[in-house]
């Protein structure tokens, strides 16, 4: 019974913690920011903020994931190392992909790079570090960490009304959160050491990356293509569309990280424990849904009343789309934990081409309405993807010869 209430501490510390910033961030910074400015102006701001999101906070997350997997094998072998020079590597792929985002959207303004730069940078490295509180399993300092990375949006958003650069937002909050991680657990030295385990290690984060962009793309691609297809009012009007569905799916990205800091020390998750699992996430979705049909239309229309009408006509398509994202994001723990990576790059790359084929024919015949069901279609592909290559994949064996 104690062993269960700790669990159920953890989770709460780890929910609250890790929803705070989302929250903050969705519900009352952006519709704030979406009040100084034009439909057009906002959506480029929401398409550069998804561009920094899928590259530089996906690689944070999967060399955060990938030395959580591997933290039990460093340690039974007593080896200390490589994750600098993946940080360093990964730090310098970083700044190159910044450079491409800037080049995609045709800025020439060295302010406006130099400034995305910082806060593409800040967002990887706070979301590799926090890795840390998920080893040891400091929930509670996840809640602090991130609770200071919130007081730090709020001041960001201070700076931003001083002198209009929005990315302090983002840069001032992951800053505030990054020192607070350093100063909790310091930088190890040496910082660039080298293991035998280093071109194993190398290559489970090569298939991770391949598969968390692919998949990362699918999250935020929408963005990216609505902005020079339709224009940024087009892209504004879904992205309130998606606002509460998407915030309820965010939310729920605790539990991926949650679930994979328990089951990293597992060796094996029983068919049944799978299937009851599933059955309860499902449920719960079902009933996820219904409360976001319901809220949406009063809540949209007291954060951006300006693009209510517009926006619930495609709701009930685009917060089913987050629910299928949501219920995957408890499957994909399990699917990453007990079956071999190289299935991660499979599923992603099979759903981002449905994804961009269908999606993109359906816009032209239909318009956004097309464009919204192509985004459905592929999450829920995704989802049945999982299920089965668990299913068909996984026997209960050894982890060692699942995961190689």
């Amino acid at each position: 019974m104690k062993k269960k209430k700790a669990i159920l501490k953890q989770f709460i510390y780890n929910v609250i913690g890790t929803t705070l910033p989302t929250l903050m961030l969705q519900l009352l910074i952006l519709p704030l920011i979406a009040k100084e400015m034009d439909g057009d102006a906002y959506g480029f701001v929401l398409a550069m903020v998804a561009s920094v999101m899928m590259f530089s906070s996906g690689i944070g997350n999967v060399l955060n994931n990938i030395r959580m997997l591997s933290e039990y094998e460093y340690d039974s072998r007593k080896k200390r190392g490589d994750f600098g020079l993946l940080f360093a590597a990964s730090a310098c792929v970083i700044v190159f992909l910044t450079f491409g985002i800037i080049y995609y959207y045709g800025i020439h303004n060295v302010a406006t790079y130099l400034l995305t730069l910082l806060m593409s940078v800040l967002v990887y490295a706070k979301d590799y570090y926090i890795v840390r509180f998920w080893i040891d399993l400091d929930y509670k300092g996840i809640l602090i960490c991130n609770a200071i990375c919130t007081l730090g949006y709020v001041a960001g958003y201070g700076l931003f009304r001083l002198e209009g650069s929005w990315q302090m937002i983002y840069i001032v909050g992951n800053l505030a959160g990054l020192l607070y991680i350093i100063w909790k657990y310091p930088i190890q030295t040496p910082f660039f050491v080298r293991t035998d385990l280093f071109l194993s290690t190398v290559k489970r984060y090569c298939a991770l990356t391949a598969a968390t962009l692919l998949g990362r793309l699918l999250q935020y691609i929408d963005r990216l293509l609505l902005y020079p297809l339709l224009g940024g009012e087009d892209v504004t009007i879904y992205y309130v569309s998606t606002l509460i569905g998407k915030t309820i799916s965010m939310a729920l990205g605790p539990l991926n990280s949650f679930l994979l800091s328990q089951i990293s020390k597992k060796s094996e998750m029983s068919r049944g424990l799978f299937g009851k699992l599933l059955l309860v996430t499902a449920g719960i979705g079902f009933l996820g849904y219904w409360i976001c049909i319901v809220v949406a239309k009063p809540l949209l229309s007291f954060l951006y009343p300006q693009w209510i009408e517009q926006s619930m006509i495609y709701i009930y398509i685009t917060t089913l789309t987050a629910i299928f994202s949501a219920i995957s994001m408890v499957v994909n723990p399990i699917v990453l934990r007990f079956c071999n990576m190289n299935w991660q790059i499979l599923i992603n790359g099979i759903c981002f081409a449905v994804y961009l084929v269908v999606s993109l024919i359906l816009l032209n015949e239909f318009g956004l309405m097309g464009f919204c069901v192509g985004n459905m279609l592929s999450n829920a592909i995704a989802l049945f993807l999982m299920v089965m290559i668990y299913l068909r994949t996984y026997k209960g064996r050894n982890i060692d010869t699942c995961v190689g």
